[in-house]
């Protein structure tokens, strides 16, 4: 009996002893007591940073889909700091917020076009990335204007600009560039970084006004700041060399006619040459079209030279984009596209002994040879066009 009574109490004792080292929830935080961060800003203002986050706000959701909230309020708020550095900007925000700042939901991060220009961005993503909740999968983009403005768009269609931005970036004008390949490129020796550049456009229908977002351009980057931008078809021609391609749209003219095809899939091949000493590139590319509209509706497709005659036309309009590109890129000293990094996996001794430290100097002299084919395999019509008569 007394055995038995001394086990028990020395299992009671064990049993307070472990009880002793439970900690308990002293430090937990409610849901309620959290602001969730779902996009963040940074822009320059004079010699301070203004941060901006995207927080949104339960009781103005309501329950229906779609932009706007409960009682025509937005469902979100935008609130903005200054500080000398990021983090005392964010520390200021934090300070005057009655909920404590969560960083870990956070999807986009804009960055303003001046801040890219004049301070670059390593300073902001140092500051980022030492967060304890970054996200590494996180998009990252630069604005037209301020990304305080952007963050505050009046976006209908998404509940936020957040969403909205979030779905433009991984759109098929876009790249879905995220904080580990931007990490990734800013610290490798023969390639600079490029971002998506987004752009506020407004919807002037009266009665409707509202405001979208649009991703159908890149920022150039060198050394860490932004040097320049690709718009329009230099924008085209990029994505052709980065093989960031999802289906678009190329429109021609042949006989006078418009016609629209689809870009259904591209290779692109860059092969570094190296002869009497000097670099150059060897650029060709092959594409699958189909045809989507023409305007000629007296165009015989089973005339093989009529065909022929068309792929040549798409393949010059993608070779000119890809120089317009190319040139672009030498202009703003910008090697986007990884030129000198796909010179020292195919030349390692020359690149290290030659252009590694001249590769600054030596990248906008650089001669490309751009060529390519096309393959209209896809016509989309199941006879002959409905608008031909009968002879």
């Amino acid at each position: 009996m007394k055995i038995n009574h001394l086990n028990h109490a020395l299992s009671v004792s064990i049993c307070l002893g472990l009880l002793l080292l439970l900690t308990g929830c002293w430090d937990r935080r409610e849901i309620n007591d959290v602001a969730f961060v779902l996009a963040g800003g940074a822009d320059k203002e004079g010699d301070n940073i203004r941060i901006s986050v995207l927080i949104p706000l339960t009781g103005n959701m309501g329950s229906m889909g779609g932009g706007g909230g409960s009682g025509g309020q937005k469902p979100f708020t935008v609130k903005t700091e200054l500080g000398k550095t990021v983090s005392e900007a964010v520390s200021k925000l934090q300070n005057r917020l009655p909920r404590h700042l969560f960083f870990g939901h956070r999807r986009v991060i804009i960055i303003g076009e001046e801040l890219a220009r004049t301070e670059g961005i390593e300073t902001i993503l140092d500051a980022i990335t030492r967060t304890p909740e970054k996200r590494l999968s996180t998009f990252i983009a630069i604005s037209e204007g301020k990304a305080h403005d952007l963050l505050n768009a009046d976006i209908r269609l998404e509940r936020f600009s957040a969403e909205s931005l979030r779905e433009e970036l991984q759109s098929e004008t876009s790249a879905d560039i995220n904080l580990m390949e931007i990490i990734g490129k800013l610290i490798t020796v023969g390639e600079d970084a490029y971002f998506p550049y987004v752009q506020k456009v407004k919807t002037a229908i009266k009665g409707q006004e509202s405001e979208d977002i649009r991703s159908e351009s890149f920022a150039l980057f060198h050394n860490g700041r932004m040097t320049g931008k690709l718009e329009g078809k230099t924008a085209v021609g990029f994505r052709l060399l980065n093989q960031y391609i999802r289906n678009y749209d190329e429109t021609i003219k042949l006989d006078g006619k418009y016609s629209t095809v689809t870009i259904n899939q591209v290779k692109t091949s860059i092969k570094p040459i190296m002869k009497n000493d000097e670099l150059s590139y060897r650029i060709h590319f092959m594409v699958k079209v189909s045809m989507d509209e023409d305007l000629n509706l007296e165009r015989n497709y089973d005339y093989s030279e009529q065909r022929k005659q068309i792929e040549q036309i798409i393949a010059q309009q993608m070779a000119d984009n890809i120089n317009l590109a190319i040139n672009k890129m030498q202009q703003n000293n910008s090697d986007a596209i990884g030129f000198g990094l796909q010179a020292y996996r195919a030349y390692p001794h020359i690149w290290n002994t030659k252009y590694r430290k001249e590769w600054d100097a030596l990248f906008p002299k650089i001669k490309f040879e751009v060529t390519g084919d096309a393959n209209l395999f896809r016509l989309g019509m199941i006879r002959e066009s409905l608008g031909r008569k009968d002879q």
